[in-house]
């Protein structure tokens, strides 16, 4: 086991506190993937951290964060058209002040300099965290839009019939990355369209929290994903019994549940208890700012909240259930549940 230096410490800790970029946030998930002692040091910080879950998130409405956005632009240019025209009338000022004012001009302007530059550094780092966020909102989005043509082309051929698998009622539905015989998981349907070239294997990552590592085996020798890090997209449980074509505007495909998403299929059984907390709070991929949802007409949308219409049904929770022990279904159609 390699020891990490103190450079990786701390893309490790900027990683567990979500100040990373994008590039970063991949070096710091394949850095956890590979090395045992990264894993350790990411677990014993989330553990830290862990008791900042219960406080509850307020919603930071979009009008808020983008005239934000363009307060900080708005003075930014104003500061430097300021520093502009200070700069041009000390140019040409004559310097007939004496040694010591002279320096302390020169000292003012390096303040100056240094209060403009740190104005800049600032909202320069706020609005590119912002933009960066809105792009990979998008580019989810249309990363789900391309899983529906792979559902739509696989339905074509495949005499209208969605991906099924038999199971048993009380079968459960969170085992991810479970490879035996018999189907455990969810998301083993969404792996058929893998294992027949509709879709690829990262496709099924959110490009948030999609790692650097590429998937280099053979689908095919899998029956699921390989593990619950190469699925971050949560998937309705059960078929609807009228197919896609005839329901209202229902999700089928969603970013990561919190209710699940620290599930492992290495546990011996699952039970989630409900929290008031926890039916606050939604998907970890963007931030818990909101979550990505695909609906059965091929339209994606990004909600702020967990109901996705009128009805204020919580598309990952099943109406009237406080405890899960990952066999439940719901009663209804109309009771849309998307997990793990």
């Amino acid at each position: 086991m390699i020891s990490l230096n103190s450079q990786q410490k701390e893309l490790l800790f900027d990683y567990c506190m979500g100040i990373t970029s994008e590039q970063e946030s991949a070096q710091a998930q394949e850095l956890v993937f590979s090395n045992e002692e990264a894993a350790k040091f990411v677990t014993s910080i989330k553990a830290s951290l862990s008791p900042l879950q219960s406080i509850i998130p307020q919603e930071c409405p979009a009008e808020l964060a983008e005239g934000t956005v363009w307060r900080i632009k708005q003075t930014l240019r104003t500061s430097q058209v300021g520093l502009n025209e200070l700069l041009k009338a000390e140019q040409k000022r004559k310097t007939d002040w004496g040694w010591g004012r002279d320096i302390f001009a020169r000292l003012a302007t390096a303040a100056v300099f240094v209060i403009v530059g740190s104005a800049l550094l600032t909202g320069g780092k706020m609005a590119t965290s912002y933009a960066r966020q809105m792009s990979w909102q998008t580019k989810c989005g249309s990363q789900m839009a391309g899983l529906f043509t792979g559902l739509s082309n696989y339905k074509n051929d495949n005499n209208g019939q969605m991906p099924m698998l038999a199971a048993t009622p009380g079968t459960p539905w969170w085992r991810v990355g479970d490879q035996g015989s018999e189907n455990v998981s969810n998301t083993r349907r969404m792996w058929v369209l893998v294992r027949n070239e509709y879709v690829k294997p990262d496709d099924f990552m959110c490009p948030v929290t999609k790692p650097s590592c590429n998937f280099n085996c053979n689908p095919r020798e899998y029956n699921d994903f390989p593990k619950r890090t190469f699925v971050t997209y949560s998937f309705r449980i059960g078929c609807p019994k009228t197919g896609m074509e005839k329901m209202s505007r229902q999700p089928i495909i969603a970013d990561l549940s919190p209710m699940f998403a620290n599930v492992s299929a290495s546990e011996k059984e699952l039970i989630v208890n409900i929290s008031d907390a926890l039916l606050k709070r939604n998907s970890p991929n963007h931030g818990g700012r909101g979550q990505n949802v695909l609906f059965c007409d091929g339209s994606v949308a990004f909600v702020k909240g967990r109901t996705v219409d009128v009805s204020l049904d919580d598309i990952f929770t099943i109406q009237n259930t406080h405890t899960y022990q990952g066999v439940e279904l719901p009663a209804s159609e109309a009771d849309a549940f998307l997990a793990p």
